[in-house]
């Protein structure tokens, strides 16, 4: 589990303390939240949210983009915090629709198509693809870069092909990988 899974960070930003008001404390009554605090926590804050609402959205890549936000916005370096998140385990390399479709012979729209197909990717109202719950056991969205047209791309673990195959051997699906 991540480190501030359990971390409140809406009381600590009203009392300075991490625990709920009246919940007994191990930690000493911190001073008054500054305005420097409250950015950081702010920042920390969006993270938490983005990474529990945004299907696959890692809370370790949320932490990492908001170590940028916080450089940017404060100067603080947050180099040791970073190699702190880069200690964790590494995920396994992820690839995009379209490479998937190249190492099956198949066009990008063609993938996508088949990755919708078996319930792994669905089309947002904003016409972006994004996960199902089945699909956050085999990517993961990535935010992409601002001059990108979408907010995140999704990546998938290459084994997902392995679960096409298994398709459309059972079912009527006909284009590529059988």
């Amino acid at each position: 589990m991540h480190p501030l899974a359990h971390f409140n960070f809406e009381a600590h930003r009203k009392t300075g303390s991490h625990t709920v008001s009246g919940a007994p404390s191990t930690q000493p009554r911190l001073a008054p939240v500054s305005p420097l605090q409250d950015l950081v926590l702010a920042h920390l804050e969006v993270a938490r949210t983005l990474a529990s609402f945004i299907p696959g959205l890692t809370p370790e890549l949320a932490a990492d983009r908001a170590l940028d936000a916080i450089h940017m916005d404060t100067g603080l370096t947050m180099e040791p915090h970073r190699r702190g998140l880069s200690a964790a385990p590494k995920p396994p390399a992820r690839i995009t629709a379209a490479q998937l479709g190249q190492k099956a012979g198949l066009s990008v729209h063609t993938m996508n198509l088949r990755l919708e197909a078996c319930g792994l990717q669905r089309r947002n109202e904003h016409d972006e693809w994004e996960l199902t719950d089945a699909g956050q056991d085999y990517a993961e969205a990535v935010p992409c870069p601002l001059q990108d047209h979408s907010a995140h791309q999704l990546l998938w673990q290459p084994e997902v092909l392995g679960v096409l195959e298994d398709a459309a051997r059972s079912s009527s699906m006909t284009v590529g990988l059988s």
